[in-house]
């Protein structure tokens, strides 16, 4: 190997490193926005509401990180809250790994098998823009969120009225519009770029059945 090359293997960053201060950066921004959602956030009412900027950022990493990530984010963010804000029993601690779950089931980036097979079905077979399915995906993790809260409530007994109703709409929407506030820098600070369906412009492959 000619010293050009060894040298410029030397200036590439080992890809385990790369992955550990992503991680670490990670664990920053899960720790300060659970320290803004708690400490800040109770303090900023819109339309009468606290938006959830614990789900926004579980829409930002889910498109931007993928499924295991949405997960590992609920079921830290649910065990955190289920310890130092109880409301009810195991409530956090369930509520949201599951809407995490639910929104990248639906939102997080679909995996080369599968584009290749809705290419080879003459789907366009392309992720959306990260840019679209992030705020759609705050909505989704926070209307789990208030439709599972709005049921416990009602099966205690209590009445549904309609300012309830329009409360958990305006959580729904402002969330939603955090997501789409933060998903820009929170990419950017993690080295987050918009996926390659596949390598280059490459022709549809043509999915084939396994035969039995």
């Amino acid at each position: 190997m000619s010293m050009a090359a060894t040298a410029q293997a030397q200036r590439k960053p080992r890809p385990i490193l790369q992955a550990a201060w992503r991680a670490l950066k990670v664990l920053f921004l899960l720790l300060a926005v659970y320290l803004l959602h708690v400490c800040l956030m109770p303090h900023i009412k819109l339309l009468g509401v606290t938006p959830s900027l614990i789900f926004a950022l579980t829409a930002v990493l889910t498109v931007g990180l993928g499924k295991l990530r949405a997960v590992w984010t609920g079921m830290f963010y649910g065990i955190l809250l289920e310890v130092m804000q109880p409301t009810h029993t195991l409530f956090n601690l369930l509520i949201y790994p599951i809407a995490a779950i639910f929104g990248s089931l639906l939102f997080a980036d679909k995996g080369v098998q599968q584009l290749e097979y809705e290419r080879g079905l003459g789907k366009p077979g392309r992720n959306a823009s990260p840019y679209v399915r992030t705020p759609l995906c705050a909505l989704a993790d926070t209307a789990v969120y208030e439709i599972v809260n709005l049921a416990y409530v009602y099966l205690r007994g209590a009445r549904l009225t309609g300012p309830m109703l329009l409360e958990g709409l305006a959580d729904l929407l402002l969330t939603a519009l955090i997501a789409a506030a933060i998903m820009i820098p929170v990419r950017r600070f993690l080295g987050i770029r918009a996926a390659a369906d596949l390598p280059g412009n490459a022709a549809p492959i043509p999915y084939r059945a396994h035969k039995s």
